[in-house]
């Protein structure tokens, strides 16, 4: 879990989505798959969040554009203050739940935790305060059905 990672974590998901994959294979794997880290799933799980928001595109129409803002504003000068950056915005940027982007001496202030603390401690969370939604009884009992049909024909 350090930069390599992450960056082979981002280069190997992204180029496959943007050519129209929908599986992202090696979630919380490391090492070729031979060691599997949780910390590392939910740092996956933030880069295929954003992985998504980069394939989902931003569309590109004349309100959008803000032709009127830039009409207004001019070429090279300062948009951040206007009412259409300020709705437009919030809709393109990906929302992260990991990745820290407040200025270093905001994170600084904050202690400064890198995000391979950040993720094992959110793991960490997740296991002790998860608590999933249980199965639907129909969809167990067809599970069930599953596994005792296959049982029963692979006995020997």
């Amino acid at each position: 879990m350090d930069a390599q990672a992450g960056h082979e974590k981002t280069i190997t998901s992204l180029l496959p989505a943007l050519a129209g994959a929908n599986l992202i294979y090696g979630m919380g794997m490391l090492e070729l798959g031979v060691t599997f880290s949780y910390g590392q799933l939910v740092i996956d799980n933030e880069i295929a969040s954003m992985v998504k928001r980069v394939v989902q595109g931003s569309p590109v129409d004349m309100e959008t554009v803000g032709i009127d803002s830039i009409h207004k504003i001019g070429s090279g000068k300062n948009f951040l203050k206007e009412k259409h950056t300020l709705k437009y915005m919030p809709l393109e940027q990906s929302k992260v739940h990991l990745f820290d982007r407040r200025t270093r001496g905001s994170w600084e202030k904050k202690g400064g935790s890198d995000v391979r603390q950040r993720a094992n401690e959110m793991a960490v969370e997740i296991l002790r305060e998860h608590k999933p939604m249980p199965l639907d009884p129909d969809v167990h009992q067809e599970l069930k059905r599953v596994i005792e049909r296959a049982e029963s024909t692979t006995q020997v």
